[in-house]
Parts: C-alpha cells; sequence; structure tokens
C-alpha cells in the first residue's frame, strides 16, 4: 500500500463545512477545506466517534412557533371585530370630535394589526415546519479526538458514506495501535 494513495474519501456536501474533502491516508487524516487544509498523523489520534443526532432544541422552538401561530390566528377575528366594534360605537356617540377622532384612528389601526396577525401566524407556521424538518433529518457527525482536541464534522441526515468513512478511519486507527 502507497503512503500517498487514499485508503477512504468523504466530501461534506452540507452544513458549515460544505466543500470540505476529508481524505485518510495510510498514516494521515486530511481535511480540505476551500480556506484551509489540515493534516492530522493518525498517531496522534485517540479516538473516532460518528453517531446520528437530533437537536431537540429544534423541535421545542417549533413547538412554541406553532403555539404562537394558533394563538395569532384565534386572536385574531375576535380583535377585528372587537376594534370594528368599538369604532362604530365611536361613531354613533360622537361629543368632542378631536377626542372621536382619535378613538377611531385607534380602533381603525388595531383592526389593521388585527388584519395582519394571519399573515403572522401562516409565517410563524412555516417557520415551524421548516424546524421541524430540520430536526426530523438530523445531523451525522465524526468527531475525532487527538491530544485535548477535537474536531467535528457534520453533515445534514443520516450519511451512510461519512459512517462507512468513519469505520475505515476507526479499522486504521486500530491497526496502528496493534
Amino acid at each position: 500500500m502507497s503512503l500517498d494513495a487514499p485508503l477512504a474519501e468523504f466530501e461534506i456536501r452540507s452544513g458549515a463545512q460544505r466543500g470540505s474533502r476529508l481524505t485518510l491516508f495510510a498514516s494521515r487524516f486530511v481535511q480540505q477545506g476551500a480556506d484551509s487544509m489540515e493534516t492530522v498523523p493518525l498517531a496522534q489520534l485517540a479516538s473516532v466517534r460518528v453517531a446520528f443526532e437530533r437537536d431537540p432544541r429544534k423541535l421545542n422552538w417549533a413547538l412554541a412557533l406553532l403555539v404562537l401561530a394558533l394563538a395569532l390566528a384565534a386572536a385574531s377575528g375576535p380583535l377585528q371585530a372587537w376594534s370594528a366594534g368599538a369604532a362604530a360605537q365611536v361613531v354613533e356617540h360622537a361629543r368632542r370630535e378631536s377626542l372621536d377622532a382619535v378613538l377611531l384612528a385607534t380602533f381603525a389601526a388595531l383592526g389593521r394589526l388585527a388584519g395582519m396577525l394571519p399573515l403572522l401566524a401562516a409565517a410563524s407556521a412555516a417557520l415551524a415546519a421548516a424546524l421541524a424538518v430540520l430536526f426530523w433529518l438530523g445531523l451525522t457527525t465524526l468527531t475525532l479526538t487527538f491530544g485535548a482536541v477535537e474536531r467535528a464534522y457534520a453533515v445534514r441526515g443520516r450519511s451512510r458514506f461519512l459512517i462507512e468513512f468513519a469505520d475505515t478511519l476507526a479499522a486504521r486507527l486500530a491497526a496502528l495501535g496493534k
């Protein structure tokens, strides 16, 4: 086996490190990105970990945004009806023109705000759906530990190829330890 022949390669196609390439050689691990390159001798590597994880915070935010969307949608109709009714009463019981004009403008503004609540509810529900999808997709993360330092490489979704790369890396690390 040649030292320059790669044993395994993996290209990161999603996430913060998109465009990086992980390459395993007989005695070293190389990470090449658009702006950087890092080479780690396998003798320095202490452990290899690969895991598929879902971030529960994304699900919590999705549920909170969904509850907010439902509350906005539920409040929109009654608030519009109340502001329209209050504006109608101001017009019926006109006493002083300036006060009536201020009240009428205030109730009209509340009515317009209430009319925007369904749009805000829809936007909140769409964001909740996007966060729920990101939660469901999860991340596959390869973590390398050497010395007191850890390097993590994450891709969106359950990546069989990253898991296979980690298996090959772990096998090579074990073979060097014999």
